[in-house]
């Protein structure tokens, strides 16, 4: 009774192996051609939905977009801090 459950958990243990193996090595693609959310989606087209204005949106990116020279302070002030 032993052996035959265990005989029946080994092959249903190998079915499923070799069906994760096959699978794996599958080029197969679930779209067939359709495009995925990411191609939808079009960040530019959301904002302007939004109300955003894409010209400003351009201006403050290549503001940012650069290096902006920043000097950090030295540190606390030794005027307000004793």
């Amino acid at each position: 009774m032993a052996t035959a459950s265990n005989t029946r958990l080994f092959h249903l243990f190998m079915i499923i192996l070799l069906m994760m193996l096959v699978m794996t090595n599958s080029e197969a693609r679930f779209n067939h051609g359709m495009p995925t959310i990411t191609e939808k989606i079009n960040s530019r087209t959301v904002l302007e939905e939004l109300g955003y204005d894409a010209f400003k949106i351009a201006y403050y990116r290549r503001m940012l977009g650069g290096d902006p020279e920043r000097i950090s302070p030295g540190g606390p002030d030794p005027q307000h801090h004793y």
